[in-house]
């Protein structure tokens, strides 16, 4: 132990503390000079109490705690600090191959000694680890660095980047605006050069959030190329993954071009569009040749084709029914000309009925409704030769994922001679019955199945439901059909009568074909539900509330599902804060609590599980993945005391748009006129001069050194001994 000669003993116990110590070891080395007993020797008692009072004394200096402090001044030489950009555009391939990030970790070694920082969207101690930052602001981590060291001229500042910075100071050095003094000499390394690169890229993606269910809305696509790309590109559509179309895309002297695509949806949803282009050989940025985007199909109005054979009650109270829906647009044909009307003899101006458009209705715009009811219809008098194409038409609309609808009458089922037609084939019912209808009153029954469905869920309770179909008038007249088609599903059947194969006859009966969805209801007095119970009091809930929920399930709308999820938007920015919204109602729209929900998700991160519980107000939020560009999907079951509530999902883009990405040539222009603003050095790519040093640069460091003498060794072996050799003394003089 060396201790310095300009210092001071100072002591870490207080003074008053160490006075307590000191009286204490007296009485206790006074007490040891005269013990109890006697015939000891003076020489023995003047040897004990000298060891004593060296261990107490000894003890004592332990518990004072002094220390040797030494103060003074010393001058360091300036901090050289380093600012490494590790944005994502120092990843970008270099006509070698290799990325541009490769180049920092000779450049530091170079450098030598430095206090290392890392910048991209903020500031960071350290050279990257790896280099996915966006947003790179030198300026912010420059004015960071000045805060940082306050007051201190640095001996040096060194920038090693591409020159890509999405903070103000590039443009405002490009305007010839002079920095603020920097608070030490500037050298600028670039990395990166601009000779022989090549990078074919999406470079911006037009198109709106939301679309319309089936009218056409514009995706237009701008393509930049640089390098060895060819001047017409193709440009690839997809949607959830299936190949929607392709365009091409002519590039200009200014390796700019445009795509366009028009997409008709023909489903609502939310579906995620994607547009790239090829990869070509030596791309210096592959990620840049995709984007996609979410866009929610809506539909504006629901658009319903409702096509009569002739009037009757039972058309003029659905007729009444969609008109009075403000969200229906209704295209209603009741009172038809035939063809035999056409070909009897009269003039145009002598006839009064319309003439009914069949030839555009089932080829042209067939596709623009969302539901096409056939109300008592036959076709035969107004297709003639052309019934297999256009019902062909009907059929196939709906397969595509259409909804139809079939009610009964004396000119409906195999009244209407549908057996044999492409309508039979796409019915929930099967036709050929000999006898085409039973005049005979009756109640329908409601099935296992109906009990379940919603389209015919009247009350909110399986039993409530169940008596209120038993309470409801009576039918008159009902087509008789042979049974349920394969894979329908018969939600109401007569009391009574029975099919071919022995089961009820079918009275309302759904299916799903294809994408579409079908229903027959075999008899033409559903009327007669909004009718009679008005009549006793009861209103015409029934009726509604059954038509409501029919064309919500025929057009298949997510929002009369028992589950939804959703999101605030359909598309989102990396990293930026993103929840899922599951709500949970039972079959009267009423909200759930206490069911327990899963969400799985999928997407670049991976897949992933969530749970949650519903609250009173029947929703739980989910914390959804931002981090990575791409298509995410979640999928939510959710699972009540009665079994499963219902399943949902939806989906949600994260824009593949990296503006860190836009440019992808380095910026030597702009470091060039840093460095020369503020009076500091630039290096050129693959060169090295060593940093700008300001050699006057330093700082002056308060030194303290403070020794510990309580704590020394030597002094424990002092007092060790001394107690030892008393404690000998004591004993041989016969003394404990």
């Amino acid at each position: 132990m060396t201790l310095g000669t300009a210092g001071a003993l100072g002591w870490g116990t207080p003074d008053a503390l160490i006075v307590v110590l000191i009286v204490f070891a007296l009485l206790v080395w006074a007490l040891g000079l005269f013990p109890v007993g006697g015939g000891r020797s003076l020489w023995s008692r003047a040897l004990e109490a000298t060891l004593s009072a060296v261990a107490l004394a000894g003890i004592v200096w332990i518990l004072a705690a002094p220390e040797w402090v030494e103060e003074g001044d010393r001058v360091e030489e300036g901090r050289l600090v380093v600012l490494v950009d590790g944005s994502r555009s120092m990843g970008v391939l270099e006509p070698d191959g290799a990325p541009r990030s490769d180049g920092v970790a000779g450049l530091l070694d170079r450098i030598g000694p430095a206090e290392v920082y890392t910048f991209g969207d903020r500031l960071r101690a350290g050279a990257p680890t790896q280099f996915a930052d966006g947003d790179s602001d030198l300026g912010g981590a420059i004015d960071a660095i000045s805060r940082k060291y306050a007051g201190e001229r640095l001996g040096g500042l060194v920038v090693l980047s591409d020159g890509i910075d999405r903070g103000g100071l590039r443009r405002r050095v490009r305007a010839g605006v002079v920095p603020a003094p920097l608070p030490g000499p500037l050298t600028v390394y670039q990395l990166g050069t601009r000779q022989g690169r090549t990078d074919l890229a999406i470079d911006e993606v037009r198109a709106g959030s939301f679309a319309f269910l089936r009218s056409p809305f514009s995706i237009d696509v701008s393509v930049r190329g640089i390098g060895a790309v060819p001047p017409s590109v193709a440009v690839a559509l997809t949607r959830d993954g299936q190949p929607a179309g392709s365009a091409i895309a002519r590039l200009g002297p200014d390796g700019k071009g445009n795509a366009h695509f028009s997409v008709t949806p023909d489903r609502a949803g939310r579906y995620l569009y994607e547009v790239s282009v090829p990869m070509v050989p030596g791309d210096a940025v592959p990620a840049n040749q995709q984007m996609g985007l979410a866009v929610s199909v809506v539909r504006d109005r629901v658009r319903v084709l409702q096509v009569c054979g002739s009037p009757s009650w039972d058309q003029k109270f659905l007729r009444l029914f969609l008109k009075e829906d403000q969200a229906v647009d209704l295209v209603s044909f009741f009172i038809l000309r035939t063809n035999r009307d056409m070909n009897s003899g009269y003039s145009e101006n002598e006839l009064s009925l319309i003439k009914f458009p069949y030839e555009n209705l089932f080829k042209g715009e067939l596709s623009s409704f969302d539901l096409v009811i056939f109300q008592n219809f036959d076709y035969a008098p107004y297709f003639e030769s052309r019934a297999t194409e256009l019902l062909g038409n009907v059929a196939e609309y709906v397969r595509r994922g259409g909804s139809f609808v079939m009610l009964g009458g004396d000119r409906s089922f195999d009244l209407g001679e549908y057996a044999g037609t492409p309508i039979a084939d796409i019915l929930p019912v099967t036709l050929g019955s000999p006898v085409g209808a039973d005049e005979r009153a009756g109640v329908p029954r409601l099935t296992p199945a109906g009990a379940r469905h919603p389209v015919t869920q009247l009350t909110g309770s399986t039993a409530d439901n169940s008596l209120a179909w038993s309470q409801l008038a009576p039918m008159y007249g009902f087509n008789l059909v042979t049974g349920a088609a394969s894979g329908a599903a018969v939600l109401l059947e007569h009391p009574d009568l029975k099919g071919a194969d022995g089961t009820p006859m079918p009275v309302l009966a759904v299916r799903e074909v294809g994408k579409g969805r079908t229903m027959a209801l075999t008899a033409d007095a559903s009327w007669r539900w909004s009718f009679a119970e008005a009549g006793s009091g009861q209103g015409n809930q029934a009726y509604l509330k059954f038509w409501k929920g029919a064309m919500r399930w025929l057009i298949g709308d997510p929002a009369g599902a028992p589950v939804t999820v959703e999101t605030a938007r359909e598309n989102y920015a990396p990293g930026e804060a993103a929840t899922a919204l599951v709500r949970v109602r039972d079959v009267t729209f009423a909200a759930v609590d206490g069911v327990a929900v899963t969400a799985q998700l999928s997407g670049p991160e991976g897949n992933q599980q969530l749970s949650g519980v519903t609250d009173s107000r029947g929703e739980v939020r989910f914390d959804l993945p931002t981090a990575m560009r791409g298509a995410h999907r979640i999928t939510v079951r959710a699972q009540g005391r009665g079994g499963a509530a219902g399943d949902a999902q939806t989906v949600y883009g994260v824009s593949t748009r990296d503006p860190e990405l836009d440019e992808v040539e380095p910026d030597a222009v702009f470091l060039q006129a840093l460095a020369a603003q503020a009076g500091g050095k630039y290096v050129a790519p693959g060169g090295f001069e060593p940093p700008t040093r300001d050699e006057s640069a330093g700082r002056r460091v308060r030194d303290r050194r403070v020794t510990p003498l309580g704590t020394q060794p030597v002094v424990g072996a002092i007092v060790a001994i001394s107690a030892s050799l008393g404690w000998f003394v004591r004993r041989r003089a016969g003394l404990r």
